[in-house]
């Protein structure tokens, strides 16, 4: 049915251990209830989600690192009846959750009480909710019933041109969309197997892929950039997908000529996947929308403008600037809230770390603005790359390919560029962290 690491897990020890859960208190009566699900342990978040959402329920995914007193705050202000944190077993329930006891908490040690709720999303449907990244601004909490999902899942499988022999590898976390819709129960779906890798040791997962040679890997540019930078190792791939970000140029230009299919897909926290590249035409190919959305947004490159989506007769603003191709393709070239206005003029990041990224010595960069108390906004750039790399020499690069208005006006080279736990970079607290 489905595998985690090199483990394999068959229907009946699945359908075991759902019987399993259906005796304990806290997931009787379901139906009408929300509940947080802090887990570590991806067979308990499918399994949990796959419960809850039969029996009427809605589910608040939280990233299983998270600690204990941040997840008692989102899922109080996710207005949750109570949290299950790290193991089935531990329930902490909310001051009004009538249906758990008091010892299902007090037995598993965890002495505490949800806050009371607050910022509740409004509706009753059994839903699917999630807090954004937060990367350009403060996390909000999504919300997207049970039924919106199984279009998107329906529209997905449509669109995506694979089969059942081809085995999805998935290596996001299952508590964001992209690992969990995507990877996980789309496969499922299907009838594929999906297999969940935790083990975060890039050796470790470049043997599984090399043992799987008829794969569909899950990732996101991070982690393939990482899985393709070993010297002297052979790039197994066969079959990629690539979301959460549009992929650098220069890890396309590196992977293009070595992976017979290089895909993407694009989606936001709203509306879910919005569209697939079946196999991409440039980095910032995005593919064609899926067959159950409206996709607005400018036909002409010279003037992107914002995507707005409609679904189920509900527009949905992504925040992302791009254009529709020739061919009919989605190209996305930044965010809104990323675009950095210097004396009137716009710079998009991506198009600048473009340019950085084919500079060499340099593994990866990224683009943020910064603020000059005359001149006001700036562009600024941080990047990792070899010891021999100079950031004078990165700026006389940048002055070769760009205007002067999109050179960067400072470049720091770091050990590492921070990101959250879904992989993606916060342009919004590189600039905070440059104002403090």
């Amino acid at each position: 049915m489905l595998a985690v690491n090199r483990t394999q897990i068959d229907a009946a020890e699945f359908s075991n251990r759902l019987l399993t859960y259906e005796r304990m208190a806290h997931f009787r009566r379901i139906e009408g209830r929300r509940i947080a699900l802090c887990l570590s342990d991806p067979v308990d978040v499918v399994r949990l989600v796959l419960l809850v959402r039969g029996q009427g329920g809605s589910v608040l995914l939280i990233h299983g690192d998270t600690p204990l007193e941040t997840a008692l705050h989102q899922a109080g202000q996710a207005g949750c009846s109570g949290l299950v944190y790290q193991n089935p077993e531990n329930w902490i329930s909310a001051g009004q959750d009538r249906y758990a006891k008091p010892e299902d908490t007090l037995a598993a040690g965890l002495e505490h009480e949800l806050p009371p709720a607050y910022g509740t999303s409004s509706g009753k449907e059994p839903s699917l909710f999630q807090f954004s990244s937060g990367t350009t601004g403060s996390a909000k909490l999504i919300q997207r019933t049970w039924q919106e999902i199984d279009i998107e899942l329906a529209a997905y499988n449509e669109a995506l041109e694979t089969d059942e022999s081809e085995v999805p590898i998935v290596l996001p976390s299952v508590t964001h969309s992209y690992g969990l819709l995507c990877g996980v129960l789309a496969s499922l779906r299907r009838g594929a197997s999906p297999v969940i890798v935790t083990n975060r040791n890039p050796k470790f997962v470049l043997n599984l892929i090399r043992d799987t040679p008829r794969h569909l890997v899950y990732g996101v540019p991070p982690l393939l950039h990482i899985l393709s930078s070993f010297p002297g190792e052979a790039v197994p791939f066969h079959k990629i997908m690539s979301s959460g970000a549009p992929m650098p140029g220069s890890l396309y230009d590196k992977l293009r000529p070595v992976v017979p299919v290089m895909m993407q897909q694009y989606g936001c926290s709203e509306a879910g996947c919005i569209s697939i590249s079946n196999q991409m035409e440039t980095n910032a190919d995005m593919g064609k929308p899926l067959g159950h959305l409206q996709v607005a947004v400018s036909q002409d490159e010279a003037h992107p403008s914002e995507l707005l989506v409609t679904t189920n007769s509900r527009k949905i603003s992504t925040g992302d600037i791009g254009y529709l191709s020739e061919q009919g393709n989605l190209r996305v070239v930044s965010r809104m809230d990323d675009v950095i206005n210097v004396s009137g003029l716009k710079v998009f990041p991506m198009e600048v770390e473009d340019v950085l990224s084919r500079c060499t010595g340099i593994r990866e960069s990224v683009v943020y603005r910064g603020q000059h108390p005359v001149m006001g906004e700036t562009v600024k750039a941080q990047i990792v790359a070899e010891p021999a790399v100079a950031a004078q020499e990165v700026m006389d690069w940048c002055m070769q390919w760009l205007p002067p208005y999109k050179v960067p006006s400072e470049i720091r080279i770091v050990s590492e560029i921070p990101k959250n736990t879904g992989g993606k970079i916060s342009r919004r607290l590189l600039e905070m962290g440059d104002l403090s």
